[in-house]
């Protein structure tokens, strides 16, 4: 009888462990398909990254061909005694707009 007791406890214990395993199994495929997911996750945002900075430089060479001069007439009148302000805008030296 002992020994059918501990065949019955070693059949039981195994089951046991057999289900554990099965379920950290499981649980080790979670983790890594997280993993991944969240590596492809860094791949994207260092890409945006990489994109953001490319934008940025080609917008400061945009930027750094343009020139604002503000000028002030020598004339002014009682309501404006500073004189007239006037705006240009300058591309490569020749202005675009006045």
């Amino acid at each position: 009888q002992q020994v059918v007791d501990v065949a019955t406890q070693v059949a039981s214990a195994s089951e046991e462990q057999s289900a554990t395993a099965e379920q950290i199994s499981k649980n080790i495929e979670a983790i890594s398909s997280v993993s991944q997911q969240s590596a492809a996750g860094t791949q994207q945002i260092a890409k945006a990254a990489d994109d953001l900075n490319r934008l940025t430089t080609n917008l400061q060479d945009l930027i750094s061909k343009f020139r604002i001069e503000v000028s002030r007439s020598s004339y002014g009148n009682s309501q404006h005694p500073e004189g007239k302000s006037t705006l240009a805008v300058r591309e490569n030296g020749k202005i675009v707009k006045a």
